[in-house]
């Protein structure tokens, strides 16, 4: 039937066409385009005839789509100018049914005869990805690069995603790429882009498939939890039974690509962070697989993002907490996380089996996670040293060993001669000799006096160190080559259980579990405390009742039991954040077997609350024992609300404990005000036989009033005070020793149609009454945050702000070079002293592709100082053309100027000024007390913007960076002013015309030759001819003068340039486009310099040389060629030649 309507179509098209030639089809119109999605024209566009223009240039296809049925216009980049859509249209609309007949006539739907007039829907060529029911978009590229300064590199890229239907039962979804990312995507969202994640999954309503990246989660059951990401393969399949009971199953079988960790961490005073995560095995440096964090303040879980608590950066594992959440001495950080474990190749097996009907469950689970022993990644074990490691048993202080390895000469990295010195041998001397330096050695500190090298310089290839004679015998260094060897490990967990209701009222479960935690596979001496065994039975009486049919009164009984042996070990913490906190058994590493009882009742109301209480009994082994009486509740009733969670606990172990705590809310609604008042109280007292006080006991009472406004959609606010005062032990008795003030305020408006505006601040005042008991220095802090977003006057005027400050740490940051295939680096080395060492003052970005060689890696280090920071990010957008187009007299003059300006500014100081922590634009890099910052400003004043004949604008940006590394500063600052005409002076011929003039400094005290500051001047201007969208040349030229500070050098550069562009397109077919240009540089100083790199601009003084030419090929419908030729020459140097040819395939 479409195709008999098509051909209809086409037939009445022609027909039309030629009775009414003098009707064009031909259209032409311009717009300005954003990120919407727009239609073009209501009737059916010719697809060979679309084009899109920018003044006179062709818009890349890539840049935008359009679909041919619905019209649809979307731009992936947004563009300054106004676009010019061409185009031929047919007379038809075919979104719409055109037919000259209802096909009833020809017809019945009821009756067999209908297959006879009909064109088959299967007449339809199918390609190798199920042709239109699969959904699919992507690339496959091979390239090569090559030239007479650079290796020959080869390069490839995969992305393909398929979505869609390969059968009506069967669905499909994949993402493939052969990238392999070393990198976590940014931690400062809610939501994550998982960039890394390469998968297939095949899947209907009854089960599903996935081969590639993949989360499993925990199963039911108690024992077992867990959230894991793996690459491998995994199922899940569930059915229905006859009688409508369900089963579920999945298997997983794959690589892990994490390792289970969990941190506690003791806030810092006025230290909003970097709180820096480590690994299992107390590994310094990590990365954090990304969405695999859970961070709790207090007991409670936060949620990630900037505008939320906290942002993360999983790649330096590096925690950083919001202005929502003022981190001081007491707040209590838990972080459970999995990293990136390179030890071993890790498997991981898991599967479950489940059942479910009306009134009972059971269910199977098993976990399996183990270190291939024989697979080591990141560390490589001898025979010798295998043999070593199946000696020590589960003792892993044993497992450090030599870190010299004897590798030969390898160039691009630090390396060491063997020499005697004073009677010592095998002492390390750091060399560049190729015949003598032949070993390769990894240091630990290991702190002061407790080994014999110390850290001498910085190189581009990482850290020197230097070896210092032992005094008396006793060392005189802090690093020692070593290693400590990582042991492959094991850890299974099998889990059974079940939960039924036996009749109306009761209900009960009981769960199973067996563990193996073998800390060493290479070694079976001490197996025998390998397994373990856990069981957990729990039993619920519950009884509805009240006055009326509608029971909303519910009483329930409850009584749980749980049993571990000594040696269970389960995959992760299973039971509250806080449990061990709540028996006073953290960090204190009691052993042996556990058991945990409780009986409690529970009453509830399905209109104002519930109340909870509860008696416990914890113990292990012989260790520790204690009995504790728990209640929590909330009820809210007549305006009032109250929440409570308090508790008593006694115990006894190596020493006497009482327990006692509380927090409690309690509010009430005054009109359009609330009222309340928190506090939380604990006292934590533990005593000896004598009764003495002991020195870990404390006591604190914090409470807070407050004042808010009752709920609302439009306007919110909060007022609070707060005060805590905290106690400690002294051996005899409590004693006073802190107090703290805090005072804060939050406001969240959106009572306005097109405005948004949050407030959130907090100032604390921390006044210490006993320094020797409590060694902290006194401080004020204070966090804030303000965000403002904001649209006016039908868009014309758009604003978004947002404004932070707080304190916290700066990380003290290495960095080192790292060679990499040529061309597809950002740095390049030049000996400038021509020793043949790559020094750290030797490396410059690369201004040509043959020259990247090289990229710079920033590696962490564990010295952070204190700092005070700010943070503002502002944008503003001014488009007075939706507003005064049609207005006549000033404001239409006026609609001629629009703006548009954006800043973003972070910056880290270490001296409490207002002045200069409150104010974001106090940022000069040459300010002492300024220990980092990343400032972006830049505002672009637009005149006729829109006009295709005329228009300009003037350009204003500054761009600052200091970053604290761990031997001093690297300072960068570049500031111009810029302007820019363009003038179409008739339909073929335009000029463009550009000036400029800026500073650019560059300071570093960790290096010498690196500072410089010069001034530059530079007029550019470029006549270009275009008879029409095919074919473009241009003629260019531009003078620059650049000259450095006198205190600094004095450099001056004199810049004189030259040149001609050609492009040539053939629609859908292809494209060619050239350069060439000739410069001549008058230059005073040493071109062999950092400032001479800067100011010749990787050029040579007097005459060069410059070309390039790109050639596009389209082949086929989805089949590019690509070829790059680029070439320079000067006096004094012989002519570089360098290119490049890619294929890519369009899927």
């Amino acid at each position: 039937m479409l195709r008999l309507l098509l051909i209809s179509c086409f037939f009445i098209f022609y027909c039309t066409f030629f009775t009414n030639a003098q009707v064009s089809n031909e259209r032409s119109y311009k717009k300005l385009v954003g990120e919407e999605i727009i239609t073009i024209d209501t009737l059916a566009i010719y697809p060979n005839s679309f084009i899109v223009l920018i003044g006179k240039d062709t818009l890349d296809s890539k840049k935008y789509s359009l679909s041919f049925g619905s019209n649809k216009f979307r731009l992936y980049e947004t563009q300054k100018d106004t676009l010019i859509f061409h185009y031929k249209v047919l007379p038809f609309n075919f979104q719409k049914t055109n037919q000259l007949r209802d096909s009833k006539i020809v017809f019945n739907s009821k009756n067999d005869e209908r297959e006879k007039f009909k064109i088959p829907a299967s007449y339809s060529v199918q390609d190798i990805f199920g042709g239109n029911e699969l959904s699919k978009s992507g690339s496959i590229s091979r390239g090569v690069s090559f030239g007479n300064n650079q290796d020959l590199g080869i390069n490839s890229n995969l992305n393909l995603e398929l979505s869609g239907d390969l059968s009506p039962n069967l669905k499909l979804l994949a993402a493939v790429s052969d990238a392999n990312l070393p990198i976590q995507p940014d931690g400062n969202t809610n939501k994550l882009q998982e960039f890394d994640q390469v998968f297939i999954q095949v899947y209907n309503d009854k089960f599903k498939l996935i081969a590639g990246d993949f989360w499993i989660s925990k199963p039911q059951g108690y024992f077992l939890n867990y959230k894991k990401r793996g690459q491998g393969l995994t199922g899940d399949y569930s059915w229905l039974t006859k009688n409508q009971n369900q089963w579920k199953s999945q298997a997983s079988a794959a690589l892990s690509k994490g390792k289970f960790n969990r941190q506690i961490i003791q806030g810092i005073e006025a230290n909003q962070g970097p709180y820096r995560l480590t690994g299992a095995e107390n590994e310094p440096f990590i990365v954090i697989l990304s969405g695999t964090e859970r961070v709790y303040i207090d007991g409670k879980l936060l949620q990630r993002g900037q505008e939320l608590d906290y942002t993360i950066d999983y790649n330096t594992s590096e925690l950083i907490f919001t202005a929502r959440n003022q981190i001081t001495k007491d707040i209590r950080i838990v972080v459970e996380f999995q990293y990136s474990d390179q030890n071993y190749a890790r498997s991981l097996f898991q599967s479950s089996l489940s059942y479910k009907s009306k009134n009972m469950q059971f269910w199977v689970n098993a976990y399996s996670e183990q270190d291939a022993k024989n697979q080591a990644l990141q560390q490589t074990l001898s025979g010798d040293q295998k043999f070593y490691l199946s000696q020590i048993g589960d003792n892993l202080d044993l497992a450090r060993i030599s870190s010299i390895d004897s590798v030969g000469y390898l160039e691009n990295q630090v390396l060491y001669k063997m020499l005697d010195s004073l009677s010592y041998d095998s002492v390390l001397v750091f060399s560049n000799d190729a015949t003598l330096a032949v070993f390769r050695a990894t240091f630990q500190f290991v702190g002061a006096n407790k080994g014999n090298y110390i850290l001498s310089s910085y190189s581009a290839l990482g850290k020197v160190f230097k070896w210092v004679a032992p005094i008396a015998g006793i060392p005189q260094g802090d690093h020692t080559p070593s290693r400590l060897i990582i042991t492959p490990k094991q850890k299974q967990v099998v889990s059974s259980g079940f939960s039924a209701k036996l009749g109306k009222r009761f209900f009960m479960e009981s769960e199973s579990a067996l563990s193996t935690n073998d800390l060493n596979t290479f070694s079976k001496f001490g197996s025998s405390d390998n397994n373990g065994f856990a069981q957990k039975f729990k039993g619920i009486y519950s009884l509805p009742f009240g006055l009326d049919t509608i029971k909303k009164w519910k009483f329930e009984a409850s009584g749980d039991v749980e049993y571990l042996t000594t040696n269970f070990s389960p995959i992760e913490q299973y039971r509250s954040v806080e449990f061990d906190r709540d028996w006073n058994t953290r960090n204190k590493g009691y052993n042996g077997d556990q058991l945990a009882t409780a009986l409690g009742t529970h009453l509830s109301h399905q209109d104002f609350g519930k109340i909870n209480l509860e008696g416990q009994y914890f113990s292990i082994g012989n260790d520790y024992a204690g009995n504790r009486v728990a209640t929590n509740g909330t009820w809210q009733q007549n305006g009032w609300k109250i929440q409570w969670d308090g508790s008593a606990l006694k115990s006894e172990s190596n020493s006497k404990n009482t327990f006692v705590r509380h927090r409690a809310a309690i509010s009430k609604d005054v009109k359009w005000l609330t009222i309340g008042f928190k506090d939380d109280h604990e006292k934590n007292i533990f005593s000896d036989t004598n009764k003495l006080v002991l020195k870990n006991s404390y006591q604190f009472f914090d409470y807070q009033f407050f004042i808010s406004n009752r709920d609302s959609s439009k306007v919110n606010y909060k007022l609070f005070w707060r005060e805590r005062f905290d106690q400690r032990g002294d051996s005899l008795q409590l004693t006073d020793v802190a107090k703290a003030k805090t005072i804060g305020a939050e406001l969240k408006l959106s009572e306005f149609k097109n405005q948004r505006l949050s407030i959130l601040s907090a100032y604390r005042s921390l006044a210490i009454l006993d320094s020797v008991l409590l060694p902290q220095t006194p401080e004020n802090s204070f966090v804030g945050r303000i965000e403002y977003d904001a649209t006016f006057w039908k868009s014309a005027l758009t604003l978004n702000s947002f404004y932070e400050i707080g304190s916290g740490l700066e990380q003290k940051r290495e960095f080192l070079y790292l060679k990499v295939n040529d061309g597809q680096g950002i740095y390049a080395w030049v000996d400038y002293n021509a020793d043949g060492i790559k020094d750290l003052n030797e490396f410059e970005v690369a201004q040509f592709i043959d020259q990247a060689s090289y990229i710079r890696v920033f590696t962490p280090s564990s010295e952070y100082i204190k700092t005070y920071s700010n943070e503002l990010n502002q944008s503003l957008f001014w488009r007075p053309e939706r507003i005064w187009e049609k207005k006549k007299g000033a404001l239409k003059f006026l609609n001629l100027f629009s703006d548009q300006a954006r800043l973003r500014i972070t910056k880290k100081v270490n001296e409490f000024d207002a002045r200069v922590i409150f104010n974001p634009f106090a940022s000069d890099i040459d300010l002492p007390n300024l220990v980092s910052t990343n400032t972006s400003i830049r505002n672009t004043l637009f005149f006729n913007r829109l006009s295709r004949v005329f228009s300009a604008e003037i350009t204003s940006e500054t761009s600052k960076s200091k970053t604290l590394l761990t031997s001093g500063f690297d300072s960068k600052q570049n500031q111009f002013n810029q302007a820019l005409i363009r003038w179409n002076i008739t339909t073929t011929l335009s000029l463009e015309l550009s000036a400029l003039k800026g500073v650019k400094k560059s300071l570093a005290d960790y290096v010498i030759g690196r500072n410089y500051a010069y001034g530059t001047e530079s007029f550019a201007g470029k006549i270009i001819f275009q008879k029409s969208s095919n074919f473009r040349i241009s003629l260019q030229t531009r003078a620059a003068d650049k000259i450095n500070d006198l205190l600094l050098g004095g450099e001056k550069c004199l810049t004189r340039e030259i040149g001609g562009t050609l492009k040539y397109n053939q629609t859908e077919k292809g494209s060619f486009q050239s350069e060439f240009k000739v410069l001549t540089m008058k230059y005073s100083g040493n071109p062999n310099s950092a400032i001479g790199f800067e100011l010749l601009e990787s050029l040579q003084p007097g005459l060069n040389y410059t070309w390039t030419c790109t050639y596009q090929r389209t082949l086929s419908q989805n089949l590019q060629l690509s070829i790059n030729y680029l070439g320079r020459k000067s006096e004094v140097l012989r002519t570089i030649h360098s290119g490049s040819m890619e294929l890519r395939a369009y899927f």
